[in-house]
């Protein structure tokens, strides 16, 4: 069942002085520089299982990648899921678990499969891995796409469940880490869902 769309970034703001048209005036060009800023932004899903039973669920990301971007290099190895330049989290119970993300069926496709327990809710996150330095040096790093929820293939004795499911992008913003302090700034906001409510009724035939 679709959920909504997401956006990853670690870009910055406005373009950079060399992308801009060349009909732009040097010094209108420079102040656009100066008030261009990097956010590194991130997707947040609230998931709350209304059941009364444990509930094991599956987030399908379709992704949108820019090239020479690709699924294998987006994901870290089963062995080491943070070594890829997305990592994911799930804090279930005040504990937070690196999200084990790994490619679906179609080529840009990703997947996460995790159990819900009952009457628990859980916050999913999925974000630009900025512990590679590469991604905050860089700053062209963005994925975009949909996210879909599905009851898993691995729930046993249920092939229904009832959830409460809320999309956010949150970001980041910065202008020079290595200042002291930095100077940082943050937004957040609620992403509509495909259906245009928070309650997914969920079934698996």
């Amino acid at each position: 069942m679709l959920v909504s769309t997401f956006e990853l970034l670690v870009k910055p703001q406005l373009p950079e002085e060399m992308d801009l048209p060349a009909t732009i005036p040097g010094e209108i060009k420079d102040k656009i520089t100066k008030l261009s800023r990097t956010v590194i932004q991130g997707y947040f899903l609230t998931i709350s299982n209304l059941n009364a039973f444990n509930a094991t669920i599956s987030l399908v990301f379709t992704v949108v990648l820019q090239p020479p971007l690709k699924i294998k290099d987006l994901l870290g190895s089963k062995e080491a899921p943070a070594a890829g330049d997305l990592i994911g989290f799930l804090d279930v119970k005040e504990t937070n678990l690196i999200a084990n993300i790994r490619p679906d069926f179609s080529p840009n496709k990703i997947r996460f499969t995790r159990t819900i327990p009952a009457s628990e809710t859980g916050l999913f996150l999925l974000q630009p891995n900025i512990l590679k330095p590469e991604l905050l040096d860089g700053k062209k790093f963005e994925v975009r796409g949909y996210v879909e929820v599905f009851i898993s293939s691995l729930s046993t004795g249920f092939n229904s469940a009832r959830l409460l499911i809320t999309p956010e992008q949150r970001g980041t913003f910065y202008t020079n880490l290595e200042a002291d302090p930095v100077q940082l700034d943050q937004i957040a906001y609620a992403l509509p869902t495909a259906h245009g409510g928070s309650l997914f009724e969920l079934s698996f035939q």
